[in-house]
């Protein structure tokens, strides 16, 4: 059954999880149910081999490990969404200039290097 802030809308990782891997056996939203975790830390990701089963409170304590480390998406000054965001803009403007695949990724990996961390290493 989903919590109150679900209203029957699927997240797409969770979604995408499920196609690739089966429904997920859920008895209810607590700390023992099964979810989905990102591996590679993109807020926006909808690889199924990025994405993992374990419980909640295995999801946080990664999430509070690797979000210190100044190369993670985790860490970005912008947050998961507006990160994602960012991407997606980049994606869309090199498309719609017509660039080749190897220029769209070098705008995606100026948008996201955009929000990283200053660090003195």
């Amino acid at each position: 059954m989903p919590g109150r802030t679900r209203r029957g809308t699927v997240p797409g990782h969770l979604y995408g999880y499920q196609l690739a891997h089966g429904v997920i056996p859920r008895l209810g939203w607590d700390n023992e149910s099964p979810t989905v975790c990102h591996t590679c830390d993109n807020h926006s990701c909808q690889q199924p081999s990025h994405l993992r089963l374990g419980t909640p409170a295995e999801n946080r304590a990664e999430w509070l490990a690797r979000r210190r480390d100044p190369g993670s998406p985790l860490a970005d000054l912008r947050g998961p969404a507006s990160r994602s965001r960012a991407i997606g803009a980049a994606i869309r403007a090199g498309r719609a200039q017509g660039e080749s695949g190897a220029q769209i990724a070098l705008r995606i990996e100026t948008a996201a290097a955009a929000g990283r961390p200053l660090s003195l290493w």
